[in-house]
């Protein structure tokens, strides 16, 4: 008996979009798929949000209370 052909060995492997951008691979030419992936998409260069200032909420709860101190004097007074 004879022995079947032996089929080559293939060998596969993924290389990333960083080592792509470092051979100067062009971001369009990178997939043969057409659509958006947002791996692909450019960085934007955003400014960071400044950092929000913790709420004193003692001023909050004094404030909600205000609120309804106010709501409650508009019910009691009558309306001409």
């Amino acid at each position: 008996m004879s022995k079947p052909p032996q089929e080559p060995e293939f060998v596969l492997s993924v290389e990333d979009t960083f080592a792509q951008k470092l051979r100067g691979v062009a971001v369009r030419a990178r997939t043969g798929v057409s659509g958006y992936n947002p791996y692909d998409a450019a960085v934007s260069k955003r400014p960071k949000a400044t950092p929000s200032k913790p709420t004193d909420l003692r001023k909050l709860s004094e404030w909600i209370r205000l609120t309804r101190q106010v709501a409650a004097l508009k019910k009691d007074t009558p309306t001409e």
